[in-house]
């Protein structure tokens, strides 16, 4: 296992994208509005086994806790890890 994947395991999805997007259960998952286009019906996922996040509408992306925090924040890859560490 390499380090980014570790790091990776590590991270808690649901409590860096609540910081972001009020979630609402949804299962075993959570759904919220997306954060990235607006919208009436919630279309944003976050799938707590797989530590992964996805839209269903608009913007149809998808990823990790990562990915997210480049989106939301507008920032890189590395600026995304030093915000996490």
């Amino acid at each position: 296992m390499t380090l980014l994947e570790d790091g990776k395991q590590r991270l808690d999805i649901e409590a860096i994208v609540s910081g972001y997007v009020g979630l609402t259960p949804s299962g075993a998952n959570f759904r919220a509005r997306c954060p990235f286009h607006a919208e009436r019906t919630p279309s944003f996922f976050v799938f707590i086994e797989r530590q992964t996040w996805r839209c269903f509408g608009a913007c149809a992306d998808g990823g990790d806790a990562i990915s997210f925090l480049m989106r939301i924040e507008g920032i890189s890859f590395i600026e995304a890890l030093r915000l996490l560490a």
